[in-house]
């Protein structure tokens, strides 16, 4: 079935410059807590596929931001000519569940370029620290990856028929935009937390795919 919605943008992938990428890396890592392990808040395909080596991992809270889909993708489970959507962070008065990893001390460097590779290459991310409640060790300050709402390929809040109409057969790099939110709600299930929105997206994209 031909999913496409008449909403449907065509856009164009733009890699963020080296020297911008370089400049916001060297600034978060400045402003990493000093003498403390990295930890990094998983929110999204973090949760199942991280791109580091840990040594801990837990359940973790955080206040004050929602995980929705609120950004175009075009490389990772969409192309220009036909975007998926992807996740992020809006920070407002909600929490949001996640995991929250501690970085292996033997891996930092590298799991800084790869972090850097997969979340900040075309900017529709802010990089920051936050501090999440875990239930093994307690609040840590953790790096995650929040929304730059100034980005081209931030789409703000839509209905859940025209989110469905998007991701209904969108395709990436990475796989499917389907299997995306499938694993998604896959790992919050295992966190004991049930987003009412996202099930029933699922069950919609569910029936477009048929």
């Amino acid at each position: 079935m031909d999913a496409r919605s008449p909403d449907r943008p065509k856009l164009k992938y733009r890699e963020l410059p080296k020297e911008e990428k370089f400049r916001l890396l060297m600034e978060t890592r400045a402003a990493r807590p000093a003498d403390q392990p990295m930890w990094v808040f998983a929110f999204g395909s973090l949760m199942w596929n991280p791109c580091y080596d840990y040594d801990a991992k837990a359940p973790a809270l955080l206040k004050g931001y929602d995980r929705k889909f609120h950004i175009w993708t075009t490389r990772a489970r969409g192309t220009p000519d036909c975007p998926g959507l992807g996740l992020c962070l809006e920070d407002c008065s909600g929490s949001c569940w996640g995991i929250a990893h501690r970085v292996t001390p033997d891996d930092e460097e590298a799991a800084w370029d790869r972090l850097w590779e997969r979340e900040m290459s075309s900017g529709v991310y802010r990089p920051g620290w936050v501090t999440v409640e875990t239930k093994d060790h307690g609040p840590v300050v953790a790096l995650t990856f929040i929304v730059n709402r100034d980005h081209t390929h931030y789409t703000g809040p839509m209905p859940l028929d025209d989110m469905a109409n998007i991701m209904a057969g969108a395709k990436g790099k990475y796989g499917l935009c389907r299997d995306y939110l499938a694993g998604t709600i896959s790992e919050m299930e295992k966190l004991g937390v049930i987003d009412p929105d996202l099930v029933s997206l699922l069950e919609k994209v569910d029936k477009l795919e048929v």
